[in-house]
């Protein structure tokens, strides 16, 4: 089971570890993009089972960050005809 990287979101100094696309970017370089999105499915669970709608919020944010730049990519390796 993957770590989450929780301590990359912290309740008490709002826009200094709690910004999605660092946190994207930090999870991708530490498990590329799908391992990224794993990651955040376990944040996401984590966050529902703590009741903390605050990381609850920033983990959907960050998965919606990572989604855009798979989506993104994907376009990229698509081969033009």
């Amino acid at each position: 089971m993957k770590q989450t990287d929780d301590r990359y979101i912290e309740r008490d100094s709002p826009g200094m570890n709690d910004d999605p696309s660092q946190i994207a970017d930090h999870l991708i370089g530490q498990h590329g993009v799908d391992g990224a999105l794993d990651a955040v499915r376990e944040g996401v669970e984590a966050a529902k089972e703590n009741g903390d709608n605050y990381r609850l919020s920033v983990w959907r944010e960050v998965r919606r960050v990572l989604q855009a730049k798979k989506e993104a990519a994907d376009n990229h390796e698509t081969p033009s005809v």
